[in-house]
C-alpha cells in the first residue's frame, strides 16, 4: 500500500500548481532559470485564448518574465534551495494586470547601473512599458503588481 502512496521521483522536480477560470491565470510554483520560457509559454497560451492582441501580450510577457527574473535573481531561496514565486494574471476590463508575489520580506532596493552594464534595469523597463506599476512589501514577501492597457477592451464594457 506504501508504494501506491509515494509520488515516483518526488523532490526530484521543483512544485508548481495552477489555475485557470475565466480571464484570469493563478500560478504559484518553485523558480529556476530555465522555468522562465514555461512560465511565459502558459501566460501566452492564456492570452492568446482570452483574444489578448499580440502587441498587448509582447508587453505583458516582457514584464511578467522581467518579474519572474528579479524573483529569481534577488530573493532568498526557501527552505528547498528555489524562490518560490506566485503569479496571478487577469484579463480586465481596459486590459491585462498581473502580480507577481514572492516570499522575500526585504523590500526592492534600486541600485544604479553602468552604461555597458548587462543587468540592473528590470523594473526600469517594466515601468515605462506598462501603464500602471505599483510594489508593496508584505509581512509575508512582496508583491509587485502592473496594468498594461488594452484600448480593444475599453474598461467600461
Amino acid at each position: 500500500m506504501s508504494t501506491l502512496l509515494e509520488t515516483p521521483g518526488a523532490g526530484r522536480f521543483p512544485r508548481a500548481a495552477s489555475r485557470s477560470s475565466r480571464g484570469q491565470l493563478d500560478m504559484r510554483f518553485q523558480l529556476e532559470d530555465r522555468h522562465l520560457g514555461l512560465a511565459r509559454g502558459v501566460v501566452r497560451h492564456h492570452l492568446a485564448w482570452w483574444g489578448v492582441s499580440d502587441e498587448i501580450a509582447e508587453v505583458v510577457l516582457l514584464a511578467v518574465n522581467e518579474l519572474l527574473t528579479n524573483v529569481l535573481v534577488h530573493t532568498n531561496p526557501g527552505e528547498d534551495r528555489l524562490p518560490s514565486a506566485n503569479l496571478l494574471v487577469q484579463h480586465v476590463p481596459g486590459g491585462v494586470t498581473a502580480v507577481v508575489r514572492d516570499e522575500d520580506p526585504r523590500p526592492i532596493t534600486r541600485k544604479p547601473s553602468a552604461l555597458l552594464d548587462s543587468g540592473g534595469r528590470g523594473l526600469d523597463l517594466v515601468r515605462a512599458l506598462v501603464d500602471e506599476f505599483s510594489i508593496a512589501v508584505t509581512g509575508q514577501g512582496k508583491d509587485v503588481w502592473f496594468f498594461v492597457a488594452d484600448p480593444a477592451r475599453p474598461a467600461t464594457e
